[in-house]
């Protein structure tokens, strides 16, 4: 499979982005409107119909628009080669579909729910609207099921099983129904591409060790497990799940996943649970850009661009929320991180 031509196009299309001393730069803006305007006179694409006076929901949106338009280019020009597109989106929509999940169950704005999403040709902003108006997770599942994603049936099996499942069965069975079609698609790619697809799955089950309550006795110790990842098997897997020293589970991962992107996250020092997704993020990212220097012709060069977006798209939106709420200007500056 060529990548030659796409790669080439990803290049010209990574020029536009936003590097990390940029990112850094707006950081410091000294409220909204400068942030607004500077943003804006570094000609990032955003459609703003009331300019530096636009509500930071609006500009969260119209960031999310900007990242939606941009992986929608790069999929025209990969064109038989979507696959490695498939990869990326499946896990795009994984964190939007369960951000509406999550919004439904707490009651929250349908704008806290759309915060930071990422429309896709599957979940359109105007479904996403819509979904994010849900009162609740059986009308949230009505509706996907309405326009026939596949996390309206996976959910409506667990809503079948159960009279009242909770928020954490309902997150697995959409975790398991998007790995299983991030590895699915993975398939075509070639190694590279299918490598990236067990680094997301690795971060699953890393997270589900990480932050889940160990099982109690009885319990199946790999109920959790999502297969496709690399190095960590079901059984390791299964020995950690019931470990309830979270040092040692930490310990364990670090070693089992040496020499992977999340297992560099993981040993980063110092260890902080919130910035672990976005310090996953970077070192995926840094992993793909050292990939694509020993191969330029290969699929590395196009991943880390699609990679580049998202993490681009995240950081703009976390900094505008900041500077809008007045956070200090060296803690925004650290959310920088995952761009190059």
């Amino acid at each position: 499979m060529r990548w030659d031509d796409v790669n080439a196009r990803a290049r010209g299309l990574a020029t536009h982005l936003l590097d990390r001393s940029t990112l850094a730069g707006l950081s410091g803006a000294p409220d909204w409107p400068a942030f607004v305007a500077r943003v804006t006179a570094l000609g990032y694409p955003l459609d703003l119909a009331g300019g530096a006076t636009v509500e930071p929901g609006a500009f969260d949106r119209a960031v999310s628009l900007v990242a939606s338009a941009r992986l929608h280019l790069l999929g025209r020009w990969l064109s038989s080669r979507e696959g490695v597109l498939a990869v990326v989106l499946e896990d795009e929509e994984f964190r939007t579909v369960r951000s509406l999940l999550r919004g439904a169950a707490e009651g929250a704005s349908p704008g806290a729910r759309l915060r930071a999403s990422t429309p896709t040709p599957h979940l359109p902003m105007r479904a996403l609207e819509r979904m994010a108006r849900a009162a609740s997770v059986p009308e949230l599942v009505r509706e996907l099921l309405r326009i026939g994603h596949p996390a309206g049936r996976a959910w409506q099996d667990v809503l079948r099983q159960a009279d009242a499942p909770d928020l954490r069965e309902l997150e697995w069975a959409l975790a398991r129904l998007f790995t299983e079609r991030a590895v699915r698609a993975a398939r075509a790619g070639g190694p590279v591409v299918r490598r990236f697809a067990a680094e997301l799955v690795n971060q699953e089950n890393a997270w589900t060790l990480l932050l889940a309550a160990p099982l109690e006795s009885g319990s199946p110790a790999d109920r959790d497990f999502l297969p496709g990842g690399i190095v960590l098997t079901r059984e390791q897997f299964a020995r950690l799940r019931v470990e309830r020293d979270g040092d040692r589970v930490l310990q364990e991962l670090r070693r089992l996943l040496e020499g992977t992107a999340l297992g560099a996250a993981l040993s980063a020092e110092p260890f902080d649970i919130p910035s672990l997704e976005q310090r996953a993020a970077s070192a995926r990212i840094a992993w793909l850009r050292g990939l694509a220097r020993r191969d330029p012709l290969g699929p590395a060069v196009v991943l880390s661009v699609l990679e580049r977006i998202r993490a681009e798209a995240r950081a703009l939106r976390a900094i505008g929320w900041g500077v809008a709420f007045g956070a200090p200007a060296q803690a925004l500056a650290r959310l920088t991180g995952e761009a190059a």
